[in-house]
């Protein structure tokens, strides 16, 4: 097994690709603690979790609260000594127009979004320095390369500046051997696209190569290799996994 020992953090885990890279971990030997502001989400995907025989931890955390974050990862830390991972995947999306969003609108998408991906790394970063290792992957998009598919300005920007504040961090965390890289999904069948769309793919099919949409699966695959050893000599990267709908 790729991930045999080693200890995950999850952020927004409770269900969607959250849940998926999860189990996806949990298959290759990670064990996960599972962080969602939902607790019984997140007590659901743990119960899976440890259906594989892993280990496993619920936790509810808002990961716009900066105490509640590093109340957290030293909850972790304490248990279980390490974080080898941490997949920040919390997120929220709003379908508005720019004229249609409010200041308040912006500032939650982007403090879930952005400011939640910041405090969980930040938060993380002391430990993995000191163990001199470590793998962050942070949850782009494609709606922040291209501008948005069906989605808002505020969502599309926040994910952009995700994959900018990845690359700036893999520079920073280099040195001490952690690698930070992004994945930026393009259309995954999910609770949150199927709230967009109404379940109806028609039009999204017409633009993606490989003919059919994402499946949250395929995500968390790309995770795995990104936690691994496989992946030991890229920094940087932002992985898109769109079949096709947009590449660069």
């Amino acid at each position: 097994m790729k991930l045999s020992g080693k200890k995950a953090v999850i952020t927004g885990a409770g269900g969607g690709l959250g849940s998926a890279m999860a189990l996806e971990l949990a298959r290759e030997g990670a064990d996960v603690a599972v962080w969602d502001i939902r607790l019984a989400a997140s007590e659901e995907t743990c119960r899976a979790v440890e259906g594989m025989g892993r280990r496993a931890m619920s936790m509810a955390v808002d990961v716009t609260d900066e105490a509640a974050v590093g109340a957290a990862v030293a909850q972790v830390l304490e248990a279980w000594g390490v974080i080898d991972i941490l997949i920040n995947n919390a997120g929220i999306c709003q379908v508005a127009s720019i004229e249609e969003t409010s200041a308040a609108d912006w500032d939650r998408v982007l403090g879930v979004n952005l400011k939640g991906t910041f405090l969980c790394c930040r938060a993380v970063m002391g430990a993995m320095k000191r163990q001199r290792s470590g793998r962050i992957i942070n949850l782009g998009s494609v709606a922040g390369k291209v501008g948005g598919i069906s989605v808002g300005a505020h969502y599309s920007a926040s994910k952009a500046a995700v994959m900018c504040f990845t690359k700036s961090l893999a520079r920073e965390l280099a040195p001490y051997g952690v690698n930070v890289n992004a994945i930026a999904p393009g259309v995954i069948e999910s609770d949150m696209t199927r709230g967009i769309t109404g379940g109806d793919w028609t039009h999204y099919l017409s633009t993606i190569p490989l003919g059919r949409i994402g499946r949250a699966e395929d995500v968390g695959r790309v995770a795995v290799f990104l936690a691994g050893g496989d992946s030991d000599y890229l920094t940087g990267e932002i992985i898109d996994v769109n079949g096709g709908q947009f590449m660069d």
